[in-house]
């Protein structure tokens, strides 16, 4: 979620609401200019994770209204117990892989009759854009660990295939991570590294700009203590204040090279 630097306490925003979530959850809270921008998934989530976004933007709202929230469910992860005839699993998955999963929960009206999906019936279900959706039915069905069955068997997903519980599946790990592909190719390391390039020079600007002048020691020491979220390195901090000067954001003191004034 993006929106403030912030922990979400859940039994906070439970409190603040009056109605407690049925799981337990918790939240990272964010500004955009902190974090690498990342693909918005509309997502209809199922009504037991529904109720947790709703309980904590509830309680958010309710802390703050000069800030919008924004959940970035590709971002999130989860714990589900999976219960088998023979044993039980803990399995970790992303926000969305959960959502999906919870899906084929058997009925408690019909807790022995197998849920059979098909692919179109999901996408309607969920509203996931198909490449995504796509994604995360492969790590169920295609991947090392098989928790769904497929129909017709393949090793990839098509658009006409029919997914259900692999009611077979076993594992020596009570405990184990379902691996997704990633899910927005643009950020890759060198995207990255582009982004906190911006978010540098964003610092020295901002600080420059408050300060007026600072001794280079100075500007490096305030800058790695406003960035201590990621920790940049002294030498790339040093090139983007060099950029700035090309730029003509800063300047030196022709009197001191070592003291860097602001250009308003």
């Amino acid at each position: 979620v993006l929106g403030s630097t912030a922990t979400a306490v859940p039994g906070a925003a439970a409190a603040a609401t009056g109605s407690a979530p049925p799981v337990e959850f918790g939240v990272q809270v964010l500004t955009t200019g902190y974090w690498p921008t990342y693909k918005v998934y509309d997502v209809i989530l199922p009504p037991v994770m529904n109720q947790c976004t709703k309980v904590f933007n509830e309680f958010y709202e309710s802390e703050t209204s000069k800030r919008k929230l924004q959940c970035i469910f590709s971002q999130g992860e989860a714990t589900i117990k999976a219960i088998y005839p023979s044993r039980s699993y803990e399995i970790q998955v992303t926000t969305l892989q959960a959502a999906v999963l919870l899906a084929f929960n058997a009925s408690p009206s019909a807790p022995t009759a197998p849920v059979v999906l098909a692919y179109d019936n999901l996408v309607a279900m969920y509203q996931l854009p198909d490449e995504a959706f796509k994604r995360v039915m492969h790590s169920f069905a295609c991947g090392k660990i098989k928790i769904l069955k497929k129909d017709p068997a393949s090793n990839s997903i098509k658009n006409t295939d029919v997914f259900s519980c692999n009611e077979k599946f076993s594992s020596k790990s009570l405990r184990f991570r379902i691996p997704i592909a990633v899910m927005d190719d643009s950020h890759n390391p060198k995207k990255l590294e582009e982004d906190r390039g911006h978010t540098i020079e964003a610092a020295i600007v901002r600080i420059m700009k408050a300060r007026k002048t600072l001794s280079h020691q100075q500007l490096i020491a305030e800058v790695l203590t406003q960035l201590s979220f990621f920790r940049p390195d002294v030498k790339k901090v040093r090139r983007h204040v060099e950029a700035l000067i090309e730029r003509e954001y800063l300047e030196r003191d022709e009197n001191n090279r070592d003291i860097y004034k602001y250009l308003a």
